[in-house]
């Protein structure tokens, strides 16, 4: 079967001013996404100057805040504070970080993901509640769960999940098992999460390809509600990673969000 044929990611001609735009397919009314994916995908890159926070197309609010008016705060921010955010995206409410450990992580791309999460992990609010998943064959079920459930934000639990994703449970391995991570994430997280961030800067090279993940999310996914948020961040990926990654995006047929880093 023909995939729909979407923009380029970079500088595309269906890219908006600032680096944001909306792929949309065909078949946005279908709800089987059997082998492509479904309806639009909001997308952020960093432009020149830019710091890689972007904005919900046409709202003029961040994806995922519900299309608030300008000035509205979104539930769980106190007044006046904005949440942290990680890679451009805003962070609170019930989340999973769903994080890539396989071997072409190392160096600039795994130091970037823990100062990111780092300073993220430090700026959560007690009122959030979280989970941190890291994945790769080096792992015996492939990946690698902090609590494998969500915990609150307090000191402590923060102190648990820098030293996570700053300790050997992120330390790059071997191959990238994306399908046994993004499965596994879907199970045993609960249907009320807010976000689900899946970082990686390669394809799937094990437990299963990106046509099959493709093909298989959809359903995994189907026990979020529509307001729960898929975003998918890509560092330092090629063409086939950052491919992968929006496509993936798009299966989140409300509001998924494709972020790209190289």
């Amino acid at each position: 079967m023909t995939s729909p044929t979407t923009p380029s990611v970079p500088g595309s001609s269906g890219s908006t001013p600032g680096g944001n735009g909306i792929l949309s397919s065909k078949d946005a009314m279908r709800k089987e996404a059997v082998d492509r994916p479904v309806g639009t995908v909001h997308i952020k890159m960093p432009t020149s100057g830019s710091t890689g926070q972007g904005s919900g197309p046409g709202t003029g609010t961040p994806p995922g805040t519900g299309g608030l008016p300008p000035g509205e705060t979104p539930p769980g921010s106190p007044p006046g504070e904005d949440p942290p955010t990680f890679y451009g995206e805003p962070v609170e409410g019930k989340f999973c970080f769903v994080l890539d450990a396989s071997g072409s992580m190392a160096g600039s791309r795994i130091a970037s993901l823990r100062s990111e999460a780092t300073n993220t992990i430090g700026a959560l609010s007690d009122s959030d509640e979280f989970d941190c998943m890291s994945y790769g064959t080096q792992f015996a079920d492939s990946t690698m769960e902090l609590w494998g459930g969500l915990q609150p934000a307090t000191d402590g639990n923060k102190s648990a999940a820098t030293n996570f994703v700053n300790g050997p449970a992120c330390n790059p391995g071997a191959g990238t098992p994306t399908h046994r991570a993004l499965e596994k994430a879907c199970n045993i997280y609960p249907e009320d999460l807010t976000k689900m961030f899946v970082l990686t800067d390669g394809a799937p090279n094990a437990t299963g390809s990106a046509s099959q993940i493709l093909a298989h999310f959809p359903a995994w996914w189907s026990k979020f509600p529509q307001e729960t948020v898929l975003v998918c961040i890509c560092i330092g990926g090629v063409g086939e990673a950052v491919n992968f990654m929006r496509d993936l995006a798009a299966c989140d047929d409300s509001t998924g969000v494709f972020i790209n880093r190289p």
